[in-house]
């Protein structure tokens, strides 16, 4: 919380800058209108948002300490993007934020890139670079390009949007018509993640650091001849090595128990090799009303060096949600979504003896927005949850099967 006010002060007085730009003066009302001039840049825009909101659990901890209420919904971002020439594009943006146990120490870059248009069908990007997977990834960081506050979780989880927003690396990109059959949107990318020190915990050890070996993708979506509707695919694929110190009245235990040899330092390496997503798209829409269906499946092989303490496991995770929202009047948005998450695809009811209890294995939620537009930069969101199952938050803490979550934000933009 404590550069929330200087960071928000800092995108209005933006904001403010860019609004109060006024005209040449011509008093005599002879001279044409003159052209603004170019900046060696290009033509440069400046553009941000500051949210804040709260947001109540009935039971469970979700994100952070919400059965208790939190006033820790927070977002602000500033960018700036300039057509440096008719092919060449350049912006950053900085970002921060406060979402529970979710925050940055500070401001920081969220993305940052160069993107080269050559052709229709070709263009690159290099830089940070927003990851392009699902329908809506790309937009994750625009609270007023969407209605809800929390996006299906399954497919766009919040806990780990530094790591899945955007990528270090490059990335090719481009479009193909084909005749009456619509148009292909196709992207593909090769680059490194930044993981948050969270994804990874292990108890009394320390994470010393982590190595993301590479991350790779690919998308496609098909702009069908019927308007509005759009089909597509996205995978992706990383290899991640944690590394990690253990304590030493652990090594200790195990150089005794004959696990180690006497000299062992402590070091491990948990691996995640590797680790991939793919994620099948429809989005229809028409006129004020959109629909939208998404279907996910992560895999996992984990392995660690140190097997007889920590043996190797596989994880294969389900995730999909159906999605509606329409708008019956300029100011008013309302909607929702149904989405459901399964820990192991395998066994989507938990019948397995390795669940305490079955609710644990799942998670189904649904969710009703209404967006309130006070003015083109300034809105007001309300978001209920009604959820089945605890497969998104620490079972050990939060107990319920049947709980609700609501929240409420406003979000400046500009």
């Amino acid at each position: 919380m404590r550069y929330q006010a200087s960071f928000v002060v800092a995108v209005m007085l933006v904001a403010g800058s860019v609004r109060a730009q006024p005209g040449a003066v011509d008093p005599a009302g002879e001279l044409e209108e003159a052209e603004a001039p170019e900046s060696p840049l290009g033509k440069i825009e400046i553009h941000g948002f500051a949210s804040e909101g709260a947001f109540w659990s009935t039971a469970n901890d979700y994100l952070g300490e919400s059965s208790r209420g939190t006033l820790e919904l927070f977002e602000a971002a500033l960018n700036v993007s300039s057509e440096v020439s008719e092919r060449l594009r350049a912006g950053i943006q900085l970002y921060a934020r406060d979402i529970g146990k979710f925050d940055t120490d500070y401001p920081r870059i969220d993305w940052a890139f160069l993107d080269y248009r050559w052709k229709e069908y070709l263009g690159i990007r290099a830089g940070i670079i927003k990851m392009p997977f699902g329908l809506y990834n790309e937009y994750a960081d625009i609270d007023s390009a969407r209605l809800s506050i929390l996006m299906p979780q399954g497919i766009y989880p919040v806990r780990n949007r530094e790591a899945l927003l955007a990528h270090r690396g490059f990335a090719v990109y481009g479009s193909h018509r084909v005749g009456a059959a619509g148009a292909l949107d196709y992207q593909a990318w090769l680059g490194s993640l930044s993981v948050p020190e969270d994804a990874l915990t292990l108890a009394g050890a320390d994470l010393e650091r982590i190595d993301t070996k590479y991350i790779t993708g690919a998308q496609v979506f098909w702009r069908t001849p019927i308007t509005g509707l759009r089909l597509g695919g996205t995978w992706l694929r990383t290899s991640i090595d944690f590394h990690v110190q253990l304590p030493p009245d652990t090594v200790e235990q195990l150089v005794m128990a004959g696990l180690v040899p006497p000299d062992y330092t402590g070091a491990l390496v948990v691996s995640q090799r590797p680790a991939s997503q793919v994620i099948a798209s429809l989005e229809y829409q028409r006129g004020d009303s959109l629909f939208a269906l998404e279907y996910g499946r992560s895999f996992k092989h984990q392995q660690t060096s140190l097997p007889m303490l920590i043996p190797s496991f596989d994880e294969d995770r389900e995730s999909f949600y159906a999605l509606a929202t329409h708008r019956p009047h300029e100011r008013f948005e309302l909607g929702g979504y149904y989405s459901v998450s399964h820990l192991d695809a395998n066994d989507r009811l938990g019948r397995d003896m390795k669940w305490a209890e079955r609710h644990h294995a799942f998670q189904r939620d649904l969710a009703v927005t209404l967006r309130y537009d006070v003015n083109d930069h300034w809105l007001w969101k309300l978001e209920g949850h009604f959820i089945d199952g605890t497969a998104d938050v620490d079972v050990a803490t939060n107990p319920k099967r049947y709980w609700g979550l609501f929240l409420l934000r406003t979000t400046v933009s500009f």
